[in-house]
């Protein structure tokens, strides 16, 4: 597309009128620490059902699995909702918002005394989490020109997944470091995630201050049950039916390695004599290279997309995915030297499907009807994430803790 040269200009990216440096300096700190507060809740949920709760380890996949399902529903709910009020009273408000939600989850979640109040609290998490998401994605369309959209999402990626290193890894020492500064079991893991609560509280002030405060035009949607099925309509197209498909498997991708992975590996030091915090540190620790691997994989697959057949690079993703869910399921040490490897493609096939899943939705969707078939395949996404963590968390506590991994590399 051509260039509007009242636009400033960010390096390669050029920016449409009216927005400026600070903003997009906002934009990507707030992007840095996104996704890395998001998964943390995930991440602490081990150390949380052990140390301050007591529960069952036979009875962790179900707990998890389950308050998973609930905060998703909540999403859901809110998502569209959300980007509809954002037209009206500015991104900026509701970003904000959600951080603070965040930062109130992070606050009383290590608080809870049973699993019904950590469920209640879970649902603080939804709300924020569902702000975030409605306002990252929207912020992310407003910003730069058409020329320039794939570079800014490509940047606030790059920026998501550095920060899921950082934070998580942080995390995971920061319990280690309270006890060993003279902290019991349970007040480590509150101080930990009360540091956390108050990053979150940076960077509610860093978006509610530092991102364009004027609201940009946008297409006006219609309610979203008919926007819906106006999404599901398209699937005539067997190409579109496909990338919805794929939707459910690379967001249940995803929602595999954040709701289980740590939560086994973590069961795994326990039995072998460490300590929750001990062994919380050693499962981040894999998980890190999982991300780290995601992280560097795009420009990789990226160039295999835009030289094969959308679909066909789809089903090459979506080996790379099995390979990967498949050889950590069937791990026979889950801690030693082989998870390292097994983490790596993992991490592969996970970024795999999610880049192949959304460039053919990105090619298959028409110009008309763009808005309605994304809602589709956000929804079937969102699906998929429903599916997996209840039969994960099932097959987590009744089967074998690597189960979620073997049913999602046979999906």
């Amino acid at each position: 597309g051509g260039v509007d040269t009242r636009g400033l200009r960010l390096g390669p990216i050029w920016l449409m009128p009216g927005v400026k440096y600070r903003h997009v300096m906002a934009l990507l700190f707030t992007s840095f620490l996104t996704i890395g507060v998001l998964t943390m809740v995930g991440h602490s949920n081990a150390y949380i059902l052990n140390e301050h709760l007591g529960i069952p380890e036979n009875e962790h996949g179900g707990v998890v699995g389950r308050m998973t399902f609930y905060s998703e529903i909540v999403i859901l709910l809110l998502v569209g909702p959300l980007g509809a009020l954002s037209d009206r009273v500015g991104r900026r408000m509701i970003f904000g918002l959600g951080f603070l939600f965040l930062a109130l989850g992070y606050t009383v979640y290590p608080t809870a005394t049973s699993v019904e109040q950590l469920t209640l609290y879970r649902l603080i998490f939804a709300v924020g989490a569902a702000c975030i998401a409605a306002m990252l994605a929207t912020v992310l369309s407003d910003y730069p020109q058409e020329n320039s959209r794939g570079k800014l999402v490509a940047s606030s990626f790059f920026m998501n997944g550095l920060g899921v290193v950082i934070i998580v890894g942080i995390f995971g020492a920061l319990i280690g470091w309270f006890k060993g500064s003279g902290a019991g079991p349970i007040e480590a893991g509150q101080y930990a995630m009360w540091c956390v609560a108050a990053v979150c509280l940076l960077a509610a002030v860093v978006a509610a201050k530092g991102l364009q405060p004027s609201t940009v035009e946008v297409e006006k949607k219609g309610p979203f049950l008919a926007s819906l099925i106006g999404g599901l309509s398209q699937a005539r197209n067997p190409r579109l039916a496909l990338s919805y498909g794929a939707a459910m498997v690379s967001r249940g991708d995803m929602s595999v390695i954040s709701t289980f992975f740590t939560l086994w590996l973590t069961q795994v030091g326990r039995s072998r004599g460490l300590d929750t915090a001990e062994a919380l540190a050693l499962g981040i620790r894999f998980f890190i290279v999982v991300q780290v691997s995601a992280l560097l994989w795009p420009p990789i697959i990226s160039f295999v997309i835009d030289r094969l057949d959308r679909a066909l690079s789809l089903a090459l993703g979506m080996c790379l995915a099995a390979a990967g869910y498949l050889s950590v399921g069937f791990i026979a040490d889950p801690l030693g030297p082989w998870m390292y490897a097994a983490a790596v493609l993992m991490g592969i096939g996970e970024m795999s499907g999610i880049l192949t899943a959304q460039s053919l939705v990105g090619q298959e969707a028409p110009a008309k009807g763009r808005g309605a078939v994304i809602g589709a395949f956000s929804f079937f996404g969102a699906l998929g994430i429903l599916t997996t963590v209840l039969i994960g968390g099932f097959l987590f506590d009744s089967w074998r803790p690597s189960g979620p991994f073997i049913y999602m590399g046979f999906v």
